[in-house]
């Protein structure tokens, strides 16, 4: 009898400190340390969807959110990218590591910088995450959904030995592809902010471009809400959440792992600029 009531005592204080968790407020933390961190530098190790095969991608970035500021590497490849809001007619200035050999100067949403990329580099960064959670906690209020509907806490892990509480975030409608008519000329980073849907599934849905003016009175189909279901992993520590898994209704289209992150680092001080001695401009 002894042994039964320790076990019960043991599983019910297990249970306790699982359900204690408030996932609302771990989310609170989360936003309220980005929002605070302006300046940060990591490794980003993706794996995106193309078609029925997964694009994987390890790249290093130092980024300033405000005034944005980005100076990116794929660490495979060698390509780097600076991107400094309002210089060099806001342009991304590449380093191709290949051929045509020179550095060149490109709009960031030209086909070639984002080939093969979810994302463009306006996303980088740990600020993209709470400007989805605006949406997505704007598309929950509006379809009169309480916050605490739409995150799940489910327990602790241990991601390259960082303790991190895991969450799941699941949409305040049902995730399916609509009609939708624009009711305005705007391009797709545009459209997806608007509407809180993901621009990648846009873009494969409806095969558009970053770079193409979706002009107004054009029916696309968009998907409903921004994933079917997102788990993150928020690290306990810093409350930065440093593992983001998506899906879809096919299931995984997009993971990214965020290591090495350094918050408020020590940048040089020309950094984010070509003289940079880091840099390989």
């Amino acid at each position: 009898m002894k042994l039964h009531l320790t076990a019960f005592l043991l599983c019910f204080c297990f249970l306790t400190s699982v359900t204690a968790q408030n996932p609302v407020d771990i989310i609170d933390k989360m936003r309220a340390a980005i929002k605070k961190m302006n300046q940060s530098s990591f490794e980003l190790h993706s794996k995106e969807r193309y078609g029925d095969k997964y694009v994987y991608k390890k790249m290093k970035f130092h980024i300033q959110e405000s005034p944005r500021k980005v100076y990116m590497k794929d660490i495979d490849k060698g390509v780097e990218l600076l991107y400094v809001s309002g210089w060099n007619n806001n342009k991304a200035y590449i380093n191709p590591n290949g051929f045509p050999w020179v550095n060149v100067s490109l709009n960031i949403y030209d086909s070639k910088v984002v080939a093969e990329n979810h994302h463009t580099v306006d996303d980088a960064g740990f600020g993209f995450v709470n400007v989805l959670l605006d949406g997505f906690e704007s598309t929950g209020k509006k379809a009169g959904k309480p916050r605490s509907s739409l995150y799940m806490y489910k327990g602790e892990v241990t991601y390259e030995g960082k303790a991190c509480y895991k969450l799941y975030l699941y949409p305040p409608t049902e995730f399916k592809y609509i009609s939708y008519t624009t009711d305005r000329d705007q391009n797709l980073m545009q459209l997806s902010r608007r509407i809180v849907a993901s621009d990648y599934l846009i873009k494969a849905k409806n095969k558009l471009s970053y770079a193409r003016t979706i002009k107004k009175g054009t029916t696309l189909m968009v998907p409903s809400n921004y994933a079917k279901k997102v788990i993150v992993y928020i690290d306990k520590k810093n409350y930065m959440p440093i593992v983001q898994m998506l899906y879809d209704e096919k299931g995984l289209f997009e993971k990214f792992e965020y290591k090495k992150v350094v918050a408020y680092p020590k940048f040089q001080s020309n950094e984010f600029t070509t003289d940079c001695s880091t840099y390989g401009f």
